[in-house]
């Protein structure tokens, strides 16, 4: 296999990106991500996809420019191949580029037949990234196929003939179009959990935190059952109403009302799969002033109903 050092790829394939959001928001995501790549939870899950499935598994931000990590276990030998040499390769499925809010699960099939799937992640109905994973063939390549794929690398300035690409596109798994569908829904059940999990880590103060701010998250936890004000917490932290907002809002990304509201969603979500009370109950008990406020609130929090969310959970 040769590839010319001069090899220059059409304007079509190089990856477009996708409007970032705020230097702060941003640094607050990929925090929050590093933190899930830590946990136990996905890291067991991530050695067991990996036994089981033979695929690669990425949690990757959902910006269209971020480059997939090197030394991806079970990444696909030609797709190994393709990232050395093609910029577009190296983000793989352009993130972000076409659907920057897609709530469904991204799918894309390369020039040489090459599956590849992103699942979201999303916390507060907001997506903050994917579980990748695929490189994988859904049938074993034909010579029409071979052909097409090598001319098309060729005009990409890739000198491959037919016998290479055969290797490579067959150096990974071949999967049936039924066990690819079912390996899927298993990373959307999972990416369900992963969700879940980034929800939790979000309300949690960080030991990073100034001292007031910290003090002032733990104060809401421990006091959002009951009636709290934002002159109460501003007290706790030291500081006037006004300047509290400013601070709060740029160590969180949240504004007061909505970090107190995240909170007791939390709450609440614990107490739906962990109890049979009404949600008369639950409402009251997390803080909320009637049911209507509860509903309303974790609709718009969670994208379902907490009737919806119990019962889904509990399925």
């Amino acid at each position: 296999m040769v590839l010319t050092n001069d090899a220059v790829l059409p304007e079509f394939v190089l990856c477009r990106h996708a409007p970032r959001q705020s230097t702060m928001e941003q640094k607050a995501i990929d925090r929050l991500l590093d933190e899930i790549k830590e946990t136990d939870v996905f890291r067991e899950y991530e050695q067991a996809y990996a036994e089981v499935t033979k695929l690669p598994l990425v949690l990757r931000s959902k910006n269209a420019d971020d480059l997939i990590p090197e030394g991806v276990e079970n990444e696909h030998e030609f797709c190994a191949f393709m990232r050395k040499h093609n910029d577009s390769c190296r983000t793989c499925m352009h993130l972000g580029a076409q659907h920057p809010d897609h709530q469904e699960v991204l799918r894309h099939v390369c020039f040489a037949g090459v599956n590849v799937a992103a699942v979201p992640i999303r916390v507060n109905k907001e997506v903050i990234g994917y579980l990748q994973t695929g490189e994988v063939l859904l049938e074993k390549p034909t010579a029409e196929k071979l052909d097409e794929a090598t001319e098309q690398l060729l005009k990409w300035g890739i000198k491959l003939d037919n016998k290479d690409m055969e290797m490579l596109l067959e150096g990974g798994p071949i999967l049936s179009p039924k066990q690819y569908e079912a390996v899927l829904k298993m990373l959307e059940i999972f990416a369900r959990h992963i969700s879940e999990l980034a929800a939790r880590i979000s309300v949690i103060p960080e030991m990073s935190e100034p001292d007031a701010i910290r003090r002032s998250r733990e104060y809401i936890r421990k006091n959002s059952d009951d009636r709290i004000s934002l002159d109460q917490v501003a007290s706790v932290a030291n500081m006037s109403a006004s300047h509290f907002c400013r601070v709060f809002k740029k160590a969180t990304d949240m504004n007061f009302s909505e970090y107190v509201a995240r909170v007791r969603v939390e709450k609440a979500k614990k107490m739906l799969l962990e109890s049979n009370y009404t949600m008369t109950h639950i409402a009251f008990d997390t803080g909320f002033n009637s049911v209507t406020d509860f509903n309303r609130t974790f609709k718009k929090i969670t994208g379902e109903t907490p009737t919806g969310y119990r019962k889904q959970s509990t399925n």
